[in-house]
């Protein structure tokens, strides 16, 4: 199914101290943004409906990509609805 990207959140939010203390994982992101750019999503974001709306479950680091190209849609897996969470 494809989703409207402003209407998916993140399942994983890093605060940027995560990313100055592991520098590497930015070039990663950069590789996987570059991929994207010139090639297209690969593999759908997958994400879960919970009460809140679509969460990110696997695929942080490609909607971020996503949101720092500006496309608008993408490809995604609902692997579970979460309608009345426990917690």
């Amino acid at each position: 199914m494809e989703l409207s990207v402003k209407d998916l959140l993140f399942g994983v939010k890093r605060p940027q101290s995560w990313w100055d203390e592991h520098p590497d994982q930015e070039k990663i992101f950069e590789e996987i943004k570059e991929s994207i750019r010139t090639e297209g999503m690969q593999n759908p974001l997958e994400v879960t409906m919970e009460k809140r709306g679509y969460v990110v479950e696997k695929g942080n680091q490609r909607l971020r990509a996503l949101l720092e190209l500006g496309i608008a849609t993408a490809p995604c897996l609902v692997t579970k609805r979460v309608v009345n969470p426990t917690f």
